[in-house]
């Protein structure tokens, strides 16, 4: 009841939030009733349909108000919307303000860091709490990876320009730069997942789709990777659903039950069932694992791409200069970090989040 009350009073915090934006920011004579009513439809809809990925589209339309660009484009436009001779100062000083303060690189990584220690801390706190009271097998290795049906690796497409590094394979098709380290260190989980005697399926979900002959270059692309580093093909299990986080539960879910690796969810027992080991960003590992577990599965957590591992530039005050003055890399980072935050949160409004704290749960296995 008390999630419910807080799903709902959320709701309508945020609902009051956009009507706001968009009755006082907005100039009236761009705004209609009729306007109105559409946004408060596609909001109700998103509760009818909790599978139609339309309404996710419309939610990142209606938070881009709360993004810090989608902020500073807003406050701008509002700002000259009177001509440019009319110019409100006030509006654009906060525009200013925030580009600036979310492009600070000391900004960014200090607000990522919070985030991402959130999994630092819970690996420091199972290994104190497992020095005395773990098996040997289990302080030696983590979780007991033993019980692997599964490795998903969480990827954009694997041929995407703006993520594609600067080298090419024999046939010319680039590889994505932060998709390749995570495929390798997917295998290397894979052979110590073997070494325990279980024998997971290796999920990614950069399939680029389609049946085009450049899209089944990018699968074999991905193969091969997988391949060379000792994955069999038949592990191997393509997945098109990019970085959608939910989609990929309910895929996954399904696939592993056809293959009769996992139960169906009113059998399943959490001591016995197989476990889902889950190949994906720091920053996004907690809803991550937080989905998968929602929908009655077990999780072993296995978190890449840190940002925070450096805080600092250098030990003294000149080489950390760098860390005060703006550029487009810290700007990115605190918009991928905001990007999170109200992802994590419209989660928790659709329902496939447990509750309102996107801390760390105890339950998932490190």
């Amino acid at each position: 009841m008390l999630v419910l009350l807080t799903r709902v009073l959320l709701w309508a915090t945020i609902g009051l939030l956009v009507w706001y934006i968009l009755t006082k920011i907005i100039p009236q004579k761009y705004l209609t009733w009729f306007g109105g009513v559409i946004v408060l439809t596609l909001i109700i809809a998103s509760f009818a349909d909790p599978n139609d990925e339309t309404i996710g589209t419309i939610w990142r339309l209606i938070s881009l108000p709360l993004t810090p660009l989608g902020a500073t484009i807003l406050l701008l436009g509002s700002a000259i919307s009177e001509g440019v001779k009319k110019v409100k100062g006030q509006q654009v000083a906060a525009a200013l303000a925030i580009l600036l303060f979310t492009s600070l690189p000391i900004v960014s990584r200090s607000i990522v860091r919070h985030s991402e220690s959130e999994v630092q801390k819970a690996f420091t706190t199972r290994a104190a709490q497992c020095t005395d009271v773990c098996p040997v097998d289990v302080q030696a290795e983590g979780a007991r990876i033993n019980r692997t049906g599964a490795i998903v690796v969480f990827g954009d497409d694997a041929g995407s320009s703006k993520e594609a590094v600067a080298f090419q394979n024999a046939t010319d098709q680039a590889y994505n730069s932060t998709l390749v380290p995570r495929l390798i260190y997917s295998a290397q989980l894979y052979n110590q997942v073997r070494q325990s005697g279980a024998d997971p399926f290796v999920i990614v979900t950069a399939d680029p789709g389609g049946d085009s002959e450049a899209s089944e270059v990018k699968r074999q692309n991905i193969r091969a990777v997988l391949l060379d580093n000792g994955v069999p093909a038949r592990n191997i299990h393509l997945e098109g659903t990019g970085l959608n986080v939910q989609g990929t539960a309910n895929n996954v879910d399904k696939f592993l039950r056809d293959r009769q690796v996992l139960r169906a969810r009113e059998n399943r027992e959490e001591r016995t069932d197989a476990r889902v080991m889950i190949v994906a960003p720091a920053m996004t590992m907690t809803r991550s694992a937080l989905t998968f577990e929602n929908m009655g599965m077990q999780v072993i957590a296995k978190p890449t791409d840190f940002y925070s591992i450096n805080p600092w530039s250098g030990g003294d005050t000149f080489s950390r200069l760098p860390d005060i003055i703006p550029n487009v890399d810290a700007l990115q980072l605190t918009s991928r970090y905001w990007d999170e935050v109200l992802t994590s949160t419209y989660y928790f409004l659709r329902g496939w989040l447990p509750n309102f704290d996107f801390g760390w749960d105890s339950n998932i296995e490190l």
